[in-house]
């Protein structure tokens, strides 16, 4: 009754995303992803649970910028313009540092995540070589039902360790990639009454 007819379901099927032609035209120039936002305040940046001590950006702002980064190719750089009202140079300093500061935050973050991934990667390497002799080993001492213990034991590790490298670490290198441009975006102010 609510279904779409088969035609119009091949139709929204093959639709192809215009993404490149429409990144070019709305946020990359002379080789640079410009990321535009507007603010009416600095509220609108920073955390309400912000300290003098300790500044955070608000989790929504971060939200939309990391859903435009997400869409942006790798190979540009990018630059953050704030259009809103005139900032002081004190607050356009302490904006700037709090957004590069929790950038380098997640940046940290993510380099700690692929430290510890890389950690159980070697793991898996050494559970898996490990495995292997043993069960060729175990092989010669214990009866069938036993060594399938050891075979299930040994895919484990196998079945892990052939997922990080054939899945998982393709993702872990663009989440790096993608924490690092943003540890070295650019953030600029632009004004507007």
């Amino acid at each position: 009754m609510f279904g779409l007819k088969k035609d119009k379901q091949e139709e929204f099927y093959n639709k192809r995303s215009q993404l490149e032609s429409r990144l070019k035209k709305d946020l990359i120039r002379d080789g640079i992803a410009y990321l535009t936002c507007k603010v009416r305040g600095i509220d609108d940046i920073l955390s309400k649970f912000s300290t003098e001590s300790f500044m955070a950006v608000d989790a929504e702002f971060t939200d939309a910028l990391l859903n435009t980064v997400d869409c942006i190719p790798q190979e540009y750089p990018l630059v953050l313009e704030i259009h809103g009202p005139k900032f002081t140079e004190k607050e356009k300093e302490m904006i700037t540092e709090t957004i590069l500061s929790d950038a380098d935050y997640m940046l940290g973050k993510t380099e700690a995540e692929n430290r510890h991934h890389r950690r159980v990667f070697w793991g898996m390497v050494a559970g898996t070589v490990g495995s292997g002799i043993l069960l060729g080993v175990i092989k010669l001492f214990v009866d069938e039902i036993a060594l399938e213990f050891f075979y299930v034991l040994f895919w484990l590790f196998a079945d892990a360790l052939v997922r990080y490298l054939f899945i998982e670490n393709g993702d872990y290198k663009n989440d790096k990639i993608r924490a690092g441009r943003i540890a070295s975006m650019k953030v600029e102010f632009v004004e507007e009454e």
